[in-house]
C-alpha cells in the first residue's frame, strides 16, 4: 500500500483526513526541513500538501509578520518540491482555495479589501501555478483542490458557519458585511476529507478541482436561519467580496458521480436549538433568477454601432457598449453607456448579461483570442463573429482606432493618464468645448474629479451634437468668446477658478481667405478672455500651436500674436497664472489632414499629398490634452509649454500607414496619391520653438520656453492700433502689420 505524507500539521483538513485514511503520516511546518524531507525518497509516496500560512490570522496579517507568511505560504512548498525524489512521488494533491476566482486582473488592494484576502489568494494561486509547472515537468499526477467554505471544527476560527454557531451560542455581536446579500458555497470538512480520499485511490485526470458542494447558501437567509438578533448585527457596507461564489462540480462530478453531501440544515440544528418553524434558506436550485438584462457590445466605435442597429433589428437588447479608450468611457453612443470591462465585471453581480458580442474588427486573430480569454472569466456567452458578419462596411474609421494602434502609427508610448490633484473639486470653464480638442479636455476633466466643468462654444449644431454624449458633470453652453457681458457673467456665477481657452479657427486654408474672422475670434476673442479672467481672478491656460513658432500663416500670426496677448496681460495681474501651451497636430481632429487622408481613402479617391518630404508633429488627443491638464500643476508664471511631440512625422508615410489598414480590410485597395504642391504660406516642416526661445525640460514630456526681451509697452501700442484699424485695413495692409507685431 502506498503511504500517505500528509504536510501541515494543525491544518482543520488534516483531522478530518487521518479519519478517512490509512497508512499515512504528518509532517508539521517546523518539520519541513532538507534532512527530513530526504528520509521520504526511499519508496513511492502520495503527498497531501495543507500547510499554508493559517487562515485565522489574516485580519490581522501586517508588514511584521510577511517574511513569516511568505515562508508558510510559499518557501515551505518550493522546499518540499526541490528536495523530494520526482521518481518516487505517486501523486500530489495541493489545497488551494476558491478565493483565487477573486483576484483581480490587475490585483490592486483598497482599503475596502477584507481580511488581507487578495494577498492571501495571489499567494495560493502562485502556489497552484508552482505545483502545476513542477509536476507537468515531471510528469506527476497532481490535483490541485479549490476549496469552499468549509465547516465541522468547532474550533476553526474562520469557518463563517462555525462562526455564526458560536455567536449564536454566546449572544455575540455580528460583522454582516454588503448586508449579507452573497451567496456562498458550504462543504463538510469529511466530504472533504472523502473526495480525497477517493482520489488517493483512482487514477483521476490531473488538473484543478472545485471542492464544493454546488450549492449557494444567501448569508442573510443563514442568519435569519439561525436566528441571530438584529440588535446584534453590525453592518459593514461596501466590502470588496465576490458576490456568488458557487464550485462548478462538472469536473468533479465525471470521477465522483452524484455524491450526496452532508446536510448544513441538519449540521447546524445539530448544533443550536432551531425553531421547526424556520424556512431553510435558497439554495443555487431554488435561488430566484434574476431577471433577464441583456446584452453588450464590446468596442464603441464605428464597426459596433453598425453592430448595434443590426442587432436590435434582430430584437437583441443591448444594455451596454464596453471600451478599452478612456476617452470613450462614461460617455454615451445611442443612448446606451460605454464602460469599461472592470466596471460590467462588477455589473455582471448585479445583472444578467446574456452574451458579449465582440466588435473590434481593427484587432488581429491573436488579440481576439486574448480578448475571449480574458472575457470567459467572467462570462459565458461570448461571441467573436468573423469580421465580415459585423463589421458592415469595410471603410476604415477612427472611432475603431485604439490608442495603442494609434501610438503605433505615430511611433509614440502610450502615455500613462494619473491624478492631478490640483485640478480636483476645480470650477473649470472651457472655450471651444464642443470642438475636439476642448471636448476631450472636458471628459477628462470629470475623470481629474473636477468639481464643475463648464464649457462654451459658439457652434450651435456642434453643442447640439455632443448634448448626447456629455457627462452629467459637464455643462455645455452657447456663447461666443467675444460676448464679453456674457463670458463675464458665465465665469462669475459658477466661481470660475481655471479657464483652458481652447476656441479658435485653426484651419490654415480657410484662414487665408477669412483674416477679418481670424483676427476677431482668435486674437480679439483671447483679449476677452483675458480680460474675464483679470476681472474674475482666475487662472488661464492658453492652447496654442506649433504654427507660432515662427509663423508664416494668417493662423500663425494670430496664435502668435494670442500668445503675445499672455506675456502682456501677465505684467498687469498678481495672483493668477497665465501660461500657454504648444503643441502640433492631434491626429484625426476634426478637419485634419489625417481626416481628409481617410475620407480619401474610403472613396478609392487619391491622397493628396502637399508635397512627399513634408512632415509634421502629431500626438494622439488623449496625450496632448492631458499634458495640457499636467501644466496646470506647474506652478510656474509667463511660460510657454511645449509638448514633447517627438520626431516630426512624414506626411507621405502617416498617408501610406492608414492606406495599409484599409488593405487589410479589403485586399483588392490599392494607394494611390498625388503630390499637389504645398500652398502659400505652408511649411515644409514645422518647429516647436523658435531660435530666441531657450526650451528647457521639466520632464520628459514638457518643457518651456521664456521669452524675456518681450517688450510689452511696444506690443500694447501695436495692438491697440489692430484692435481699431483692422476692420478698416486693407487685407494686405493687415497682413503687413501682423507680421511687425510677431516680431516684437
Amino acid at each position: 500500500m502506498i503511504k500517505n505524507v500528509i504536510f501541515g500539521k494543525r491544518s482543520k483538513l488534516t483531522k478530518s483526513l487521518i479519519s478517512k485514511i490509512d497508512n499515512y503520516e504528518i509532517i508539521s511546518s517546523s518539520e519541513i526541513t532538507n534532512d527530513r524531507l530526504k528520509l521520504l525518497n526511499n519508496n513511492k509516496k502520495n503527498y497531501i500538501i495543507n500547510n499554508f500560512y493559517p487562515t485565522h490570522k489574516l485580519d490581522a496579517l501586517n508588514p511584521s509578520d510577511y517574511e513569516k507568511f511568505i515562508e508558510l505560504s510559499l518557501t515551505k512548498l518550493i522546499k518540499i518540491l526541490s528536495n523530494l525524489n520526482f521518481k518516487n512521488i505517486n501523486k500530489i494533491i495541493y489545497t488551494s482555495s476558491s478565493s483565487v476566482y477573486g483576484i483581480d486582473n490587475n490585483l490592486n488592494i483598497s482599503e475596502k479589501d477584507k481580511f488581507n484576502r487578495k494577498i492571501y489568494a495571489s499567494f495560493k494561486y502562485s502556489a497552484e501555478k508552482i505545483i502545476e509547472n513542477f509536476c507537468y515537468n515531471k510528469k506527476i499526477n497532481f490535483y490541485i483542490m479549490r476549496l469552499f467554505n468549509t465547516y465541522g471544527d468547532k474550533n476553526d476560527d474562520f469557518s463563517f458557519i462555525e462562526k455564526l454557531i458560536k455567536i449564536k451560542k454566546n449572544n455575540l455581536n455580528l460583522k454582516l458585511a454588503n448586508n449579507g446579500i452573497s451567496l456562498r458555497d458550504f462543504i463538510h470538512l469529511d466530504d472533504v476529507a472523502s473526495i480525497y480520499k477517493k482520489f488517493l485511490k483512482n487514477n483521476y485526470k490531473s488538473g484543478i478541482y472545485d471542492i464544493g458542494s454546488g450549492r449557494g447558501r444567501l448569508i442573510k437567509n443563514l442568519v435569519d436561519f439561525v436566528g441571530i438578533d438584529k440588535k446584534k448585527i453590525i453592518k459593514i457596507n461596501n466590502i470588496n467580496e465576490i458576490q456568488n461564489s458557487i464550485a462548478d462540480l462538472t469536473k468533479l462530478k465525471k470521477n465522483l458521480g452524484d455524491y450526496k453531501f452532508k446536510n448544513l440544515e441538519k449540521y447546524i440544528k445539530s448544533q443550536i436549538k432551531i425553531s421547526n418553524q424556520k424556512k431553510f434558506f435558497y439554495t443555487k436550485n431554488d435561488y430566484p433568477v434574476t431577471k433577464y438584462e441583456g446584452s453588450v457590445i464590446y468596442g464603441a466605435g464605428f464597426a459596433g454601432i453598425n453592430l448595434l442597429s443590426k442587432l436590435k433589428y434582430q430584437k437583441e437588447k443591448i444594455i451596454y457598449f464596453i471600451d478599452d479608450d478612456q476617452k470613450k468611457q462614461n460617455t454615451l453612443v445611442n443612448n446606451i453607456p460605454v464602460i469599461s470591462l472592470q466596471d460590467l465585471v462588477r455589473i455582471n453581480r448585479k445583472k444578467t448579461i446574456d452574451k458579449i458580442f465582440i466588435a473590434i474588427p481593427s484587432l488581429n486573430e491573436k488579440k481576439i483570442k486574448l480578448i475571449n480569454k480574458k472575457l470567459r472569466q467572467s462570462f459565458f456567452d461570448i461571441r467573436s463573429l468573423p469580421q465580415k458578419k459585423y463589421l458592415i462596411s469595410n471603410k476604415i474609421d477612427l472611432n475603431d482606432l485604439k490608442i495603442e494602434q494609434i501610438n503605433s502609427i505615430l511611433n509614440r508610448n502610450t502615455i500613462q493618464v494619473k491624478k492631478i490633484n490640483t485640478l480636483k473639486n476645480k470650477n473649470i470653464l472651457v472655450t471651444g468645448a464642443a470642438g475636439t480638442i476642448g471636448f476631450e479636455i472636458c471628459r477628462q476633466l470629470v475623470y481629474q474629479e473636477a468639481n464643475k466643468i463648464i464649457g462654451i462654444d459658439q457652434s450651435e449644431i456642434s453643442v447640439y451634437k455632443k448634448k448626447n454624449i456629455i457627462d452629467k458633470k459637464i455643462k455645455l453652453l452657447l456663447c461666443d468668446v467675444n460676448d464679453i457681458v456674457l463670458l463675464n457673467q458665465i465665469i462669475s456665477k459658477n466661481k470660475i477658478s481655471l479657464i483652458i481657452h481652447a476656441a479658435a479657427y485653426k484651419h490654415v486654408n480657410i484662414l487665408e481667405e477669412n483674416i477679418y474672422a481670424a483676427i476677431r475670434n482668435n486674437i480679439m476673442g483671447t483679449k476677452n478672455i483675458c480680460d474675464a479672467a483679470i476681472k474674475n481672478h482666475s487662472d488661464l491656460i492658453l492652447i496654442s500651436t506649433d504654427k507660432a513658432a515662427e509663423p508664416r500663416s494668417i493662423l500663425g500670426y494670430s496664435k502668435k500674436i494670442c500668445e503675445q496677448l499672455i506675456h502682456f496681460y501677465n505684467s498687469k495681474k498678481k495672483k493668477e497664472y497665465f501660461n500657454i501651451v504648444r503643441f502640433g497636430n492631434v491626429f484625426g481632429s476634426s478637419g485634419s489632414a489625417v481626416s481628409k487622408f481617410m475620407e480619401q481613402i474610403n472613396n478609392n479617391q487619391p491622397v493628396t499629398i502637399t508635397n512627399k518630404s513634408a512632415s509634421r508633429f502629431f500626438m494622439t488627443i488623449l496625450e496632448a490634452c492631458y499634458l495640457v491638464l499636467e501644466s496646470t500643476s506647474l506652478k510656474l508664471k509667463n511660460k510657454t509649454f511645449i509638448l514633447n511631440m517627438g520626431k516630426p512625422i512624414n506626411i507621405y508615410k502617416l498617408a501610406f500607414k492608414l492606406a495599409q489598414l484599409k488593405k487589410n480590410l479589403d485586399p483588392t485597395y490599392k494607394m494611390k496619391f498625388i503630390e499637389i504642391g504645398l500652398k502659400r504660406n505652408e511649411k515644409l516642416h514645422e518647429k516647436l520653438f523658435q531660435k530666441n526661445e531657450k526650451l528647457q525640460k521639466i520632464n520628459k514630456n514638457l518643457f518651456f520656453v521664456s521669452n524675456n526681451n518681450f517688450d510689452h509697452q511696444k506690443f500694447s501700442q501695436y495692438f491697440v492700433n489692430l484692435e481699431k484699424k483692422y476692420s478698416f485695413l486693407a487685407k494686405k495692409d493687415i497682413i503687413n502689420y501682423l507680421k511687425r507685431i510677431c516680431k516684437i
